[in-house]
Order: structure tokens, then C-alpha cells, then sequence
């Protein structure tokens, strides 16, 4: 550990680009969004009324509701979502109509230019770890750009396209030396850090991580205090501000339950939809006429589309099964805070109890977050699992061939291995992997930057000698090199 923390990447790593470099950066900004726009005009995704708690929630704001939703059988002042992704529907609903389409549209559309974004942060990040490999970068920005799983999400009125930006921006803001080690990148990244805990506090594990390549980014060589003093006065610098960021919702929840909650109440709600009897691991039981609603359509995108859309509300929640409405009577008089932790006591004493199912569980967990989420019937279609497929490919040989550089990588695996622990542990879903993909698009860059750089010098060398003078080609052989080296000597 201590030789991991010692790496101090080049204080450069964010050089000047040069002007061609710029307009291929904005070009393939420019084709990441038309495809993100292409897909929610195609699939016409505006039209579809699954807005989930988060409209619920949008409506009961404009409404003067204040932030409120139907949560395990009770009405009333909620943090059962962060606030970060109701208030921005809100926002919409606001200027373009409560649950129109027009609002929808224009809240993907919105999505559509974070997800392009998105692909900036990428290249970022990967230009932040390996500063002298610009194709590295370039590799990760098209794999970004054509992923998709990050076109489709875009299409979703769901917190993950946000969630996968934040924590991309906030990567590569710590992760470069250049924001790290200056106190307006650090404001900055404190500021994304906060903003990503108000749209997915789930991510909070990625935060200290994140912190700790702030902190390695400062510290000077050695371990005395002085060495370590300035790194954590600016690591305290982004805490303090991500703090600031999130204080504002946290004393709402003070004064809405009485008692600290960190963002969201629902965690124990969750850690029991994912481990109970009847759990497959997810919040969803699989239903066999599933599949068969996925696999009837015309062929068409649209219709691929509104197949799966159907397939997949098909498919049931686990609290549909086993919270039917007779059940939530014995919530009766208890709060929601109270309510997720009875839940969460439940989850705890079945594990207890079934330890060999828990588990066969946590392996299923494991599956399904690397493989793709089998009771959710979008993740089998041929596109996601092909798309899946190429994705282990190119990350397990990118490790591979960046084995020696570890000290380099260690922000992004660590953040993907806690990521992948915590929801091996709980609960897992599709949507929970895909905010640190953008993290491991930078090792699934490194074949493919290997492969370009060893086919453009291959198409290169038929094309040197036209390049050069008769006389060059004789000074630049090893012989010229030699009858040069013999002259000069003489």
C-alpha cells in the first residue's frame, strides 16, 4: 500500500491540446449527442408514462405537496429518493407541463447532452492517468460514445445517466494533478461530489476513494507530518465543500424524522428486497411470459423497444409478492425511518437464518452485475449481451496489459471494486453497474489504442521512403549511421 500511494503522476498531465486535437474533441461531442438524440426520437421515449416515485414526487412539489410520495403504504413527507433527480423533473414539469411530453422530451434531451458530456469526462480521466498516451484517451472517448447501454440510458427517466456523470467528472477532477493540486479544481470537485450524493447516495462509497487520489495527488514523497500536512489541508478542502453541498438536504431530514439521515432513508428497505425467501437478488421476481412479451415485435426499433418496456413491467417487484396491500398493516403507526429498518432487521434475520442461501445469493449477485441483471429482461436482449460481452473482453485484457501500471489505475479499480462488493453484499441491478463503467472504459481502451498504434505504423511504413530523399534514406539506415559515425571520427 505504501508503494501505491507513493505514485506521483507528472503535474502536466493536462497539457495545452492543440487545435486539431479540439475539433476531434468536439466532433466526436457532437456525434456522442446525435446518438443519444437519435435514440429518443427513434424510440420515442417521451410518450412513455413510467416516471416512477420520481413523477410521483415532481407533482406533489408543483402541486404544494412539498416532497412527498406513496412509500410502503403511507402518504407524507418522504426521503424515500434523493432530491437531486425529482427536483430537476420538477423542473420541467415547471416550464413545460405537468407529465407532458414535451416536459419528458425535454428532459432527455437534457440527458442526452450529460451523456455526451460524459464522454469529455472520460477521455479526461484516462488523460489524467496516462498523459502521455493521448490515444488511450481517444479509445475510451469512442467506446463511450458508442456504448449501448450509455445511448439507451439516456432514454430512461431514471437518476442514472446523472450518476454516472457525476462520479466520471469527479474522477477525473481528483484524479488530475492539474484540478487536484489547485483550490479552485478542488471547490470544483467537492461541488460534484456533493451533487453526486443528492442524486445516488449509494455512491458514497466512491467518495473517500476519491478523496484519497486527492490527498496522494498533494502529498509530497515521505511519510513525516509536513509531507502529509498540505495534502490533507486540500483533501479537507474538497470534504468541507461537499459537505456544504449536501447540509441543506440533510437538515431537511432532521426536521422531517426527527433524527440524522444521510440522504435517503431506504437502505434497509433495499438490503431486504435484495435478500429475503422468495429474492432472486434483485428488487424484481422474473415471470416466464417475460421473455415472450421480449421477443414479440416487428422488428423495428420502436417495437424492440415497446417490447421490452412490456417485458419488463411484467416482470414483478418483489414488494408486489410480498408487501401486498393487507401486509403494510403491520407498519401501522410507525414512520417511514422505522418502517426500512423493520425491513432491514427482517433481511438480517433471514441471512441469520439461511446462511448457505445467502450466499448462493451474493454468487447470483456477482453474476448478474458483471453478466447482466437476468431478471430484467432488457439486459437479454442480443445488442446488451453482445455489448456486455465486448466489454469484459476489452476491460480483461486492458488489465492485462496495464498489469505494471497499477499505480496509475488504482483510482478507478478500487472505486469499481467497492461498487462491485457492496452490491455483491446487498442488492444489485443493471442500473447500478452502469455509473462505473466510464471508470473501466479506461483499461478497456488500452487493446484498442495497442491495436491502432501497431496498425498505423503498419500502414505508415509502405509510405516512409516517398517521404524522404534518396540522400535521407541513406543517412537515416543503419549503414548511413555508420559511414556518418566513421566520418566524424576521421
Amino acid at each position: 500500500m505504501p508503494a501505491l500511494l507513493n505514485h506521483q503522476p507528472d503535474a502536466t498531465a493536462c497539457p495545452t491540446l492543440p487545435i486539431s486535437e479540439r475539433w476531434g474533441i468536439g466532433l466526436l461531442f457532437v456525434v456522442a449527442l446525435l446518438l443519444r438524440v437519435a435514440a429518443v426520437l427513434v424510440l420515442d421515449s417521451y410518450h412513455k408514462p413510467f416516471t416512477y416515485e420520481h413523477g410521483e414526487i415532481a407533482v406533489n412539489l408543483l402541486e404544494g405537496r412539498g416532497f412527498s410520495v406513496r412509500f410502503l403504504g403511507s402518504h407524507g413527507l418522504t426521503s424515500q429518493q434523493a432530491p437531486g433527480y425529482p427536483l430537476l423533473l420538477a423542473a420541467c414539469y415547471a416550464i413545460w407541463g405537468i407529465e407532458t411530453p414535451a416536459a419528458l422530451l425535454a428532459l432527455q434531451l437534457l440527458q442526452a447532452a450529460a451523456g455526451a458530456a460524459l464522454v469529455l469526462a472520460t477521455m479526461h480521466l484516462a488523460w489524467s492517468l496516462f498523459p502521455q498516451r493521448r490515444s488511450l484517451g481517444w479509445a475510451a472517448g469512442i467506446l463511450a460514445a458508442i456504448a449501448p447501454p450509455h445511448i439507451y440510458m439516456v432514454t430512461h427517466v431514471q437518476v442514472v445517466t446523472w450518476a454516472t456523470l457525476w462520479l466520471t467528472v469527479l474522477m477525473a477532477l481528483c484524479c488530475s494533478p492539474r484540478c487536484a493540486q489547485s483550490w479552485p479544481g478542488l471547490v470544483a470537485a467537492g461541488a460534484v461530489a456533493g451533487l453526486l450524493l443528492l442524486f445516488e447516495p449509494i455512491l458514497a462509497i466512491a467518495t473517500p476513494l476519491a478523496a484519497l487520489a486527492v490527498f496522494v495527488r498533494n502529498r509530497k514523497p515521505g511519510w513525516h507530518p509536513a509531507a502529509c500536512k498540505a495534502a490533507l489541508a486540500r483533501t479537507a478542502v474538497l470534504a468541507a465543500v461537499a459537505c456544504a453541498v449536501v447540509a441543506p438536504w440533510l437538515i431537511r431530514n432532521y426536521r422531517v424524522h426527527g433524527e440524522f439521515v444521510f440522504i435517503k432513508t431506504t437502505f434497509g428497505y433495499a438490503f431486504w428486497q435484495g435478500n429475503n425467501a422468495l429474492s432472486w437478488g434483485t428488487d424484481k421476481v422474473p415471470k416466464p411470459g417475460a421473455a415472450l412479451l421480449a421477443a414479440t415485435h416487428d422488428g423495428t426499433w420502436w417495437g424492440m423497444d415497446r417490447a421490452l418496456w412490456d417485458a419488463r413491467h411484467e416482470t414483478v417487484y418483489i414488494d408486489d409478492v410480498l408487501l401486498k396491500p393487507q401486509r403494510y398493516r403491520r407498519f401501522d403507526g410507525l414512520s417511514e425511518l422505522e418502517r426500512c429498518r423493520q425491513l432491514g432487521s427482517d433481511a438480517r434475520r433471514f441471512i441469520a437464518e439461511n446462511p448457505q442461501a445467502y450466499l448462493a445469493l451474493c454468487w447470483q449477485r456477482l453474476r448478474y452485475f458483471l453478466l447482466g441483471d437476468e431478471t430484467n429482461p432488457k439486459t437479454m436482449h442480443p445488442l446488451y449481451r453482445v455489448s456486455n460481452a465486448c466489454w469484459l473482453t476489452l476491460c480483461a485484457a486492458g488489465l492485462f496489459l496495464l498489469r505494471r501500471e497499477w499505480r496509475a489505475i488504482w483510482p478507478t479499480a478500487t472505486v469499481f471494486a467497492a461498487v462491485l462488493v457492496f452490491h455483491t453484499l446487498t442488492i444489485t441491478s443493471t442500473r447500478f453497474r452502469i455509473p462505473v463503467e466510464p471508470l473501466t472504459l479506461v483499461w478497456a481502451a488500452a487493446p484498442l489504442a495497442a491495436v491502432g498504434a501497431r496498425a498505423s505504423k503498419r500502414w505508415a511504413a509502405p509510405f516512409r521512403p516517398l517521404w524522404t530523399t534518396p540522400q535521407a534514406r541513406v543517412t537515416q539506415s543503419p549503414a548511413g549511421s555508420k559511414r556518418r559515425a566513421s566520418q566524424s571520427a576521421v
